[in-house]
C-alpha cells in the first residue's frame, strides 16, 4: 500500500505556451521515471500524446503521469493552457491538492492567468508560481514579479531570485535560507553574486514580512530586530503555503531542466498530501482518508480509447478500490457499477493495478452510465461529492455527416464525444433545426470534430450556424384567390377572399375565419389555414419565412362536388403569394441580448468592439468580481460568429459572454445575407 504521507497530487496549469508540458518532461526526467525528456516539436513528450495536441503542438486534453523520487512519490496532471479549455481543467482540479502555476517571465502574460489563480484562490487551494523560461533573451522576472503582486496581492512572494536572465541565466539564490545555487541540476552550493545581496536582502526582508502576518511570534522578533531561526522560517513557510496563505515564486527553464529540483523539492515540502486536509462532501461534511471502511471516489475524467473502450480516471478520497470491490454510483440513485480493470496512466500507457487507496488516482475500465464529476462510493456510504459547474459554450458551428448514411453514427459519436468532453454540447437551433456543436471557443469545437473523425470514423461538414431571418409585411391587404382545375373526373375547385394585416414583433402567424352564410363549409378551414402557414413559411420574395402578420377568412365560394381541402390549400398558398408579391416584405434579423463581462481596464475596448457590431448598449452594471464590469447590449446574430475569439483578443482572454434571443428586428438591407 503507498505511503499516503509521501503521496502529492500536483496539476500543473498555466497559460498556453508557457511551458508546462516540457516542465512534466522535465519533473519525470528528474525523478528517473523516463530515460530523457521528450519535445513538444517533436511530438515525443509523455502527457501530449493525443494526436491532436501533437498536430496543435499545444495540450488540448489533460494528460496523466507519476513519477518516485527521494523524498516524494508525484501525481502529475498536465493541463491544456489555451482558455478554451479551461472547463477541462477546472474539473480535473478536483482530482488534486495543490497546482504549479507554469508563466513566462514576461509581465504581459500574467493578466493570461487570471481565471486561473482566481478558481484556485476560489477553492483555497494550495499553489506556486513557477517562472520559466528564464534563460530566453528579454526574461523580466522582476516585472513579472511585481505584476504577479499587483495583481493577486501581497501574499504573492518570490521565494527564489534568479542569478542573471537569458544567456547570463546561472542559477538563483533561495531567499528562505540566503544560499545561492547554480542551475546545472546540482544541489551545490554558490556564492551570492556581490550585485545581487542588496535585492536578495530586499526580497528576503518582503517574505519574511509576509510571513510575519500569519505568525504574531515572527512578528514580534522582525519589530525587535531579531532574526529568526531557519527552522522557524521554513515551518512558517511551509504551513503558510499548504494553507494557500502564502503564494511562492520560483524560477527556472523547463526547457533546460534548470529550476527542477528545487521545484520537487518546494511540492514536498510546501504542498499538502492527501492526509493532511481532508475534502468534504455537498453537506460539508469531511471525508477522511482511510485505507479501510467505506470507499469515496470521483471521476475527474473521461477518455474513450479507441480499442479499449471508455476509461473513468478517478481520485480516490477514501477506502481501499480493488477490481473486486462492489461500487455504487451515488450521483445517479446509487446505480451499480461493475468493475473490470484498474490502472495508472502514464500518458498513454496503462500500468494495472491492483489496489487504490487514499489519494490514489487510476483509470476505471468500460464503466457503462458513467459521467465525469459522479462520485463512486461503496454502498450506503451515504457520501456526494461536489461537482464543478461548467460555463455556458460560447462557439457554436452547424454539423453535418458529409455522407448521410452516417446520420446514425454521428450520433452515436456525438454522445461518445460529450461524454468525454462535458464542457461540448449538442443542440438544435431555435429557429433554423439546424444540428449545432456547441464549445468554448473555435479551438475547442475544430478539436472535437478533428477527434470525430479520427476516434469514430465520422467525417462532418461544419459552417457557420444559419441566421435565422424572417420576413414580414408593413401594411395590410385583401387577395381574392380562385383555384379551378378540369380533369378527366372530378375537378378541383376553392374560392376564397384572405385579409393580410401586420402584427407586432414576435407575434408570430395568427389566423382567423369570419366565414357567414357557409359561403366556404367549416371542414375547409384547416386547409386554408395549413395552406396559408405552409406558403408562409416557405419565403416570401427574400426567401426567408414570413411572420408577425394576421390572416382572416373573410369570404369565398366552393363547388358541391368539386372542392376539395387539397383545392382550398392550393388556393390559400396562392393568395399567400400574390399578397407578398403586392406589398413586398422587409427582412427581420433575429437581435441577441449580450452580457459581456470584461475586466473594468477593457471595458472601452469591449463597448467598441459590440458597437462596431452593430450593438445597441443597454446599459452597465459591476461584475460579481470586484475590479470587473459587466456590459448589456443588443446585438445582431449575424454579428456574432467569431466574437468569442475577438472578445478574447481584445481582453488578454480574460473577457466573456453569454447570449440569448431577444426579438426580431427590421434588418439593414447590406447585412442580409441570402439564403442558401
Amino acid at each position: 500500500m503507498q505511503d499516503i504521507s509521501r503521496l502529492r497530487n500536483v496539476a500543473i496549469v498555466g497559460p498556453h505556451h508557457a511551458g508546462k508540458t516540457t516542465l512534466v518532461e522535465a519533473l519525470l526526467a528528474h525523478c528517473g521515471a523516463i530515460p530523457r525528456r521528450g519535445s513538444v516539436r517533436d511530438g515525443t513528450t509523455t502527457t501530449d500524446c493525443e494526436p491532436e495536441a501533437i498536430d496543435h503542438l499545444q495540450s488540448v486534453c489533460v494528460g496523466f503521469a507519476h513519477a518516485n523520487c527521494v523524498d516524494v512519490d508525484l501525481n502529475l496532471v498536465d493541463t491544456p493552457g489555451f482558455v478554451d479549455f479551461f472547463e477541462e481543467t477546472k474539473t480535473v482540479l478536483s482530482a488534486v491538492d495543490a497546482a504549479v502555476v507554469v508563466i513566462d517571465a514576461e509581465p504581459g502574460r500574467v493578466a493570461q492567468t487570471a481565471a486561473l489563480v482566481e478558481y484556485l484562490e476560489m477553492r483555497a487551494m494550495p499553489h506556486l508560481f513557477f517562472v520559466n523560461k528564464l534563460d530566453r533573451p528579454g526574461a523580466q522576472f522582476d516585472a513579472t514579479l511585481a505584476a504577479l503582486r499587483s495583481a493577486y496581492g501581497a501574499h504573492v512572494v518570490a521565494t527564489h531570485l534568479p542569478i542573471g536572465s537569458g544567456e547570463t541565466f546561472s542559477g538563483y539564490v533561495d531567499l528562505a535560507c540566503s544560499k545561492a545555487f547554480g542551475s546545472n541540476g546540482t544541489v551545490e552550493e554558490i556564492p551570492i553574486p556581490t550585485a545581487l545581496e542588496g535585492a536578495a536582502a530586499a526580497q528576503r526582508t518582503t517574505l519574511l514580512e509576509a510571513l510575519a502576518d500569519f505568525d504574531d511570534t515572527l512578528l514580534e522578533e522582525l519589530l525587535e530586530g531579531q532574526t529568526p531561526t531557519q527552522d522557524e522560517i521554513d515551518r512558517d513557510l511551509c504551513e503558510d503555503c499548504s494553507h494557500d496563505q502564502i503564494v511562492p515564486v520560483l524560477v527556472g527553464s523547463a526547457e533546460k531542466g534548470f529550476g527542477v529540483w528545487p521545484l520537487v523539492d518546494a511540492i514536498a515540502r510546501l504542498f499538502p498530501s492527501p492526509a493532511t486536509e481532508p475534502r468534504r462532501d455537498v453537506d460539508g461534511r469531511p471525508v477522511v482518508p482511510r485505507d479501510d471502511g467505506a470507499v469515496v471516489a470521483q471521476v475527474c475524467k473521461t477518455i474513450m480509447h479507441p480499442q479499449q473502450g471508455k476509461l473513468s480516471v478517478v481520485r480516490v478520497f477514501t477506502g481501499t478500490l480493488t477490481p473486486s470491490s462492489t461500487i455504487v454510483d451515488a450521483s445517479r440513485g446509487n446505480a451499480p457499477v461493475r468493475l473490470s480493470g484498474m490502472a495508472r496512466l502514464f500518458g498513454k500507457k496503462q500500468e494495472p493495478v491492483t489496489s487504490a487507496g487514499p489519494g490514489a488516482i487510476v483509470a476505471l475500465a468500460r464503466l457503462e452510465g458513467v459521467g465525469t464529476g459522479d462520485t463512486l462510493a461503496s454502498p450506503n456510504a451515504g457520501v456526494l461529492m461536489p461537482t464543478v459547474p461548467l460555463a455556458e459554450p460560447s462557439f457554436a458551428v452547424a454539423i453535418a455527416p458529409k455522407q448521410r448514411l452516417d446520420e446514425a453514427k454521428l450520433s452515436q459519436a456525438l454522445a461518445r464525444l460529450l461524454d468525454e468532453d462535458p464542457a461540448l454540447r449538442v443542440a438544435r437551433a431555435e429557429f433554423t433545426n439546424e444540428l449545432q456543436l456547441l464549445g468554448n471557443g473555435e479551438t475547442h469545437v475544430t478539436t472535437a470534430t478533428e477527434r470525430l473523425a479520427r476516434k469514430y470514423n465520422v467525417d462532418v461538414t461544419t459552417h457557420p450556424p444559419s441566421i435565422a431571418y424572417r420576413e414580414t409585411i408593413q401594411s395590410p391587404t385583401e387577395i381574392h384567390s380562385r383555384y379551378k382545375h378540369q380533369t378527366g373526373g372530378h375537378g378541383q375547385f376553392a374560392d376564397v377572399h384572405l385579409r393580410f394585416e401586420p402584427r407586432a414583433r414576435g407575434s408570430g402567424v395568427t389566423f382567423a375565419e369570419t366565414i357567414v352564410g357557409g359561403v366556404v363549409p367549416r371542414q375547409f378551414f384547416p386547409a386554408v389555414e395549413k395552406g396559408v402557414r405552409e406558403a408562409l413559411a416557405s419565403g416570401g420574395p427574400h426567401g426567408f419565412p414570413v411572420t408577425d402578420l394576421h390572416v382572416t377568412l373573410f369570404d369565398g365560394a366552393f363547388h358541391d362536388v368539386d372542392s376539395s381541402e387539397a383545392s382550398f390549400k392550393t388556393a390559400s398558398g396562392m393568395a399567400v403569394r400574390e399578397a407578398l408579391q403586392k406589398l413586398g416584405t422587409v427582412v427581420l434579423e433575429p437581435l441577441m441580448r449580450v452580457e459581456t463581462t470584461v475586466p473594468s481596464t477593457t471595458m472601452s475596448a469591449a463597448v467598441s468592439q459590440l458597437t462596431a457590431k452593430r450593438g445597441q448598449i443597454l446599459g452597465f452594471e459591476p461584475a460579481e468580481k470586484t475590479g470587473w464590469d459587466r456590459i448589456i447590449a443588443l446585438v445582431p446574430q449575424a454579428e456574432l460568429g467569431r466574437y468569442a475569439t475577438e472578445l478574447r483578443t481584445a481582453t488578454a482572454g480574460l473577457g466573456t459572454y453569454a447570449a440569448r434571443h431577444e426579438r426580431f428586428e427590421i434588418a439593414p438591407e447590406r447585412a442580409v445575407e441570402a439564403p442558401a
